[in-house]
């Protein structure tokens, strides 16, 4: 059976590295560009309803 060539193994592991690092940047600049929030919009958590306080 043939070994695997180490060009072949050098490739694979540059092709993973160089996803990995593409993965990063575009986490970092989606989260530093993405989806500006609007101002006018109430924040989620305003939004929700509260629980009435329970009668006594």
């Amino acid at each position: 059976m043939d070994r695997t060539p180490k060009t072949a193994i050098r490739g694979m592991m540059s092709y993973v590295l160089a996803l990995l690092v593409l993965g990063i940047v575009a986490g970092a600049i989606y989260t530093i560009y993405g989806h500006p929030t609007d101002p006018s919009e109430p924040p989620a958590a305003e939004s929700i309803p509260q629980k009435a306080p329970a009668p006594q």
